[in-house]
């Protein structure tokens, strides 16, 4: 393989147990026709296996998993879905707390995660909306959440710019009445 088939990947490494600062390190990998899972993978099995990462799906695209939520390049998605790309850097889904690396801890929100500009913009339709909660609880984010509105429990986007965007779009693929949009921004 030449090295222009290869992109440089940064990827954020910290081990809470024994590092006392995050770190970045560089990886040279193949990319092209992979995710960042593959790239993930790529890494830990032919370079460094320390790296730690969350994936179940084993990037079969099953659309019921979340496991895998980072930040590429600034951006919420699930590494099984995204396309690798060159000069990525690749980071820990920022509402969680770190358990190694990229890998998170769903069960443990961050205290105080700094607001960025959402990536997507999420559309309810209240007419096609039966408040039936499947959004809320097929998250894998939990962007979600019930609001009374109108007398009603209403599902409201609550923390938007935690959402994975059309690389996880989870919330409108199971609506059965197709009341929710994820549309990304640029």
């Amino acid at each position: 393989m030449s090295k222009k088939e290869l992109a440089q990947v940064k990827i954020f490494r910290f081990d809470p147990e024994t590092d006392k600062e995050p770190r970045y390190e560089t990886y040279q990998t193949p990319y092209r026709e992979y995710t960042v899972l593959d790239v993930l993978r790529h890494i830990l099995e032919h370079q460094d296996p320390t790296l730690s990462f969350r994936f179940g799906c084993a990037g079969t695209g099953y659309q019921r998993c979340g496991s895998c939520a980072v930040l590429v390049n600034g951006r919420p998605a699930l590494s099984c879905k995204k396309l690798a790309e060159e000069g990525m850097t690749i980071e820990p889904h920022p509402k969680f707390e770190v358990i190694k690396d990229l890998a998170i801890d769903f069960d443990r929100a961050r205290d105080r995660v700094s607001k960025r500009a959402a990536a997507v913009e999420i559309t309810i339709d209240v007419d096609k909306c039966d408040s039936c909660r499947d959004c809320v609880i097929i998250c894998p984010v939990g962007v979600y959440e019930m609001r009374k509105e109108g007398g009603r429990a209403r599902p409201v986007p609550a923390d938007i710019e935690s959402c994975c965007g059309s690389t996880c779009r989870q919330c409108a693929v199971f609506c059965k009445n197709g009341a929710i949009t994820v549309t990304d921004r640029g």
